[in-house]
């Protein structure tokens, strides 16, 4: 094999891209398979001269040529015939080897039958030797064709990878996906469509709903389609889809706009199967109804049980209407009013465990003020409430503890009969904390009064209901009373009723 020693650089020396420039002169490597030097040295000036600057080998056996194969030359340039090898055979040898190097038969005869065989069998130019000016021209097209060639085959192999990925994520999704031209056909479904239909993807292309669906079915579908092809929002809703085969489903079904590569309109379809959620869901509503009307037939039992032992009790007291005994069963009767009050709000509420203690604590202000508003002087009520949602738990024993204070305040804080007012504020913190008050302008409290070892048996109740509540209580006196408890509120219905405010 001889070889161009002009060419021979550093053993480190690469070949730049076609598209690298190096001196303004495109640097390509060369493959020349050919018997005469002189030919080869005339080839790469006149590839100098088109703005190359080739680095080759020249070689002349079929085992060279292999050789030089392997180090993927940019270019082949073959003479057609030579004593030991020919372009037709080192065409068939590049053919078998699977590589895409640019080959260009460079001959000093040639007929044109032979050039056009040669290029039926993958010869990317031929040109005569004394035509030599074409040469440049030649191999920039072979070589822009190559370039072309490689992008075109890594588009498509990208293109492919793609849709293997696409395939492989919808067919392994567990939801439906369906994508319909603008007339309603479809032109594609995942494998969950194929087994929920019982039908393949190649049987129902070019379909549309009304071939799976009763007519009503598929004209409502076609609409809600329509809707979003016209005004390119997507949507969202729960469809009831009856098969012809009679089954009924409940699908999430999401709908959205998207164009092909042309780009006409086209509709994408995903859809969750959700019936057996549905069924479960509506299970669920059921067996809550009956919870709710459980919880408000407990609550009027226990309320009527209480009304009839308030009854008994206020028989009991007219009975003894001027002694100590009758005003303890009066007081005693008020008491389970109250407890029965917060089962009669438990009653009305669509929720059978919390009520707005806010509409409760009024309730129960205006009755005892009426029952026990003293004579003689002009006494007012003065109501401050938010509303505070509570539980059953909170909201007895709360309940208590305000009769308690309000009917203290309504019995002591004005013994002669003088004017004033008691306030009674109710309140929540955005932690929870709740904070009720009962206070007034009257006699007030002596200075020596601990509250908690007091006899009263009002007191006394207020107390042990604190800590039930594991609630904090505060005295004041001076001028008059207040009594404020403060405790932490726990998880009850929201409401959403106004402020409170009024006197009377």
């Amino acid at each position: 094999m001889s070889s161009s020693t002009e060419n021979h650089k550093s053993a480190d020396q690469t070949l730049a891209p076609m598209s690298r420039v190096a001196s303004a002169r495109i640097a390509i490597r060369v493959l020349v398979l050919e018997d005469q030097q002189s030919d080869a040295e005339l080839m790469m000036r006149q590839l100098r001269r088109s703005g190359f600057a080739p680095v080759w080998e020249r070689v002349e056996t079929e085992a060279d040529y292999v050789a030089q194969l392997a180090s993927s030359p940019d270019i082949i340039l073959a003479d057609y015939r030579m004593p030991q090898m020919d372009a037709e055979r080192a065409l068939e040898i590049l053919r078998d080897s699977g590589l895409t190097i640019p080959f260009i038969v460079v001959s000093g005869a040639i007929g044109e039958d032979v050039a056009v065989a040669m290029m039926r069998h993958g010869a990317s130019d031929y040109l005569l030797k004394d035509r030599m000016a074409r040469l440049g021209p030649a191999v920039r097209h072979a070589l822009e064709q190559r370039a072309l060639q490689e992008q075109t085959r890594k588009a498509a192999g990208e293109l492919r990878a793609s849709e293997i990925r696409f395939q492989s994520f919808m067919n392994n999704s567990p939801t439906l996906a369906r994508i319909k031209e603008a007339d309603g056909r479809l032109v594609y479904m995942n494998n969950a469509c194929e087994q929920l239909f019982g039908v393949s993807s190649a049987e129902c292309e070019g379909k549309t709903d009304a071939e799976f669906c009763p007519a009503e079915v598929a004209e409502r579908l076609r609409a809600r389609d329509s809707a979003v092809l016209h005004d390119g929002e997507p949507s969202h809703v729960v469809e009831e889809v009856k098969l012809h085969s009679g089954r009924t489903m409940q699908l999430l079904m999401f709908r959205f706009l998207l164009h092909d590569a042309c780009g006409e309109p086209m509709l994408g379809e995903v859809s969750a199967d959700i019936t057996d959620q549905i069924r479960t869901q509506r299970a669920l509503a059921e067996a809550l109804q009956a919870k709710e009307i459980l919880f408000r037939e407990l609550h009027h039992r226990v309320k009527n049980n209480l009304n009839v032992v308030s009854s008994l009790l206020s028989m009991q007291a007219q009975l003894h209407r001027d002694s100590a005994a009758g005003q303890a069963l009066a007081d005693a009767q008020r008491r389970i009013e109250s407890m029965a009050l917060v089962h009669d709000r438990l009653n009305q509420k669509d929720r059978g465990d919390a009520i707005d203690f806010q509409e409760y604590a009024a309730g129960l202000a205006r009755n005892l003020f009426d029952v026990y508003r003293p004579g003689g002087g002009v006494t007012r009520l003065r109501l401050d409430l938010s509303p505070v949602p509570l539980v059953l738990t909170q909201a007895v024993p709360c309940g208590l503890i305000l009769n308690e204070l309000i009917t203290n305040a309504l019995k002591y804080a004005f013994p002669h009969g003088e004017s004033g007012e008691i306030a009674v504020s109710l309140r929540s913190d955005d932690k929870g904390l709740v904070t009720l008050s009962v206070s007034d302008d009257g006699a007030g409290l002596p200075s020596d009064f601990a509250w908690r070892s007091s006899p009263s048996l009002g007191l006394r109740i207020v107390d042990i209901l604190s800590r039930q509540l594991d609630a904090t209580v505060e005295v004041g006196s001076g001028p008059g009373a207040c009594f404020t408890v403060r405790f932490q509120q726990l998880a009850g219905a929201a409401v959403n009723h106004g402020r409170c405010s009024e006197i009377f």
